[in-house]
């Protein structure tokens, strides 16, 4: 398989470190067998603990840093994969590279969520825009 990039922004915050440590292509098949599943991130991790032999030392440390709570959830694959797909009809609009038809038989989603979509990301786009000035 050859090597995905993605925008790390893209994916929820927890995420970021498994594919920071593991890699685009091993995050997706640990997503795929573990989605929505809850992990305990033990306090001093150890090598014979569950969450350390599926995600490895350097990624529970990172969630360890990160989540007081010291439980993780990982994500639904269909989630990540929507929100890629989503900042992708974005960036692809903005840029005029694909007409809004183009991407309806591209993603096999409606005119109306393209459209939907990328409403929501303006509007969300002019309200960081605001903050930014007001500061």
């Amino acid at each position: 398989m050859s090597s995905v990039t993605i925008d790390m922004r893209a994916l929820p915050y927890g995420l970021r470190s498994i594919v920071k440590h593991l890699g685009v292509e091993k995050t997706i098949a640990i997503l795929t067998e573990k989605q929505g599943q809850m992990f305990y991130i033990p306090k001093q991790p150890t090598a014979d603990h569950e969450v350390v032999k599926i995600f490895g030392m350097d990624v529970v440390n990172e969630l360890l840093a990160e989540y007081e709570t010291k439980h993780y959830q990982m994500p639904m694959l269909h989630k990540v994969l929507m929100q890629i797909r989503n900042q992708e009809i974005c960036k692809e609009l903005d840029n005029k590279t694909s007409t809004i038809q183009q991407l309806v038989m591209r993603f096999k989603i409606t005119r109306q969520q393209i459209t939907s979509i990328y409403s929501a990301y303006q509007l969300e786009r002019n309200h960081e825009t605001q903050l930014n000035l007001s500061l």
